[in-house]
């Protein structure tokens, strides 16, 4: 049996006149369910805080102040005289991506291109900390308002710590010394 596309018309509206009846809209009130803090359910449960989290610890420079991280972040660090510049602090569990991945994804934040390990190399120093090695990158972006990125990837048992400070071209000069200071200080948490 055929049907013409008339036919069909009538019987597709019913269809759909049932599916969309009003089956009475009601409201209710659900109280919000209280919830840990992001960073209890991203951070493994030592990671509580100190003078930094457990696992790592670090000395902040004269006139630099700390405050507690929201979200994914563990610390805030902000430098000195009202420095418009940044420092954060975020462990992950795991490598968290390659060098070159992270290195690409931090030239991104400040608008310059991907680049392979040969552009990376002048980019990158390393440090000799009393928890081993800890590899600094420093990004200084194009145009007439430049930005610069300092990034250091720190690694601690099964857990890869990530430092970055962030601002204009100047602020990030200015800050660049006291937050290579926190760096070289990052030590074992005796408390661990």
């Amino acid at each position: 049996m055929r049907f013409s596309p008339a036919c069909l018309l009538p019987l597709c509206a019913s269809m759909m006149t049932a599916a969309c009846r009003d089956e009475g809209i009601t409201r209710a009130r659900v109280p919000k369910a209280e919830s840990a803090p992001v960073i209890a359910a991203m951070a493994p449960p030592d990671l509580e805080r100190a003078s930094g989290p457990k696992g790592l610890r670090w000395t902040m420079p004269s006139g630099w102040k700390e405050v507690p991280g929201t979200g994914m972040r563990l610390a805030t660090f902000t430098p000195p005289g009202g420095i418009k510049a940044e420092g954060t602090v975020v462990a992950l569990p795991g490598d968290s991506g390659s060098e070159l991945e992270n290195a690409n994804r931090w030239r991104g934040q400040i608008g310059l291109p991907p680049t392979d390990e040969a552009g990376l190399a002048p980019a990158r120093v390393t440090l000799k900390t009393r928890i081993g090695e800890v590899r600094v990158y420093d990004f200084l972006s194009a145009g007439e308002k430049r930005t610069r990125l300092i990034a250091a990837v720190a690694k601690t048992g099964d857990m890869t710590w990530f430092f970055k400070l962030t601002g204009e071209e100047a602020a990030a000069n200015s800050a660049r010394a006291g937050f290579m200071t926190i760096l070289a200080g990052l030590a074992p948490d005796a408390a661990k």
